[in-house]
């Protein structure tokens, strides 16, 4: 299963900003992404109900192994 140019995005922005397993709050991955948080929650869904993340409400997301596996091959990818 394929991903968008923006689910990418989003994947490695979360990859990004969650060293050491941190929980990414959506007001972070709109700042990092330029975009607003409404559209941030948007994709939170679709990520999520494809199981590459993990999103605990009023807290914030991290990505799920699957999610993890993705990210990194995108970076590999650019290398």
């Amino acid at each position: 299963m394929g991903q968008t140019a923006t689910e990418q995005n989003y994947l490695k922005a979360i990859c990004k900003l969650s060293e050491h397993d941190v929980i990414v709050s959506t007001s972070d991955l709109a700042n990092e992404l330029k975009t607003t948080p409404a559209s941030v929650t948007d994709m939170i869904k679709k990520l999520s109900d494809k199981g590459w993340i993990q999103h605990q409400p009023y807290k914030g997301v991290k990505l799920s192994a699957e999610g993890r596996k993705i990210a990194m091959g995108i970076y590999r990818d650019w290398e």
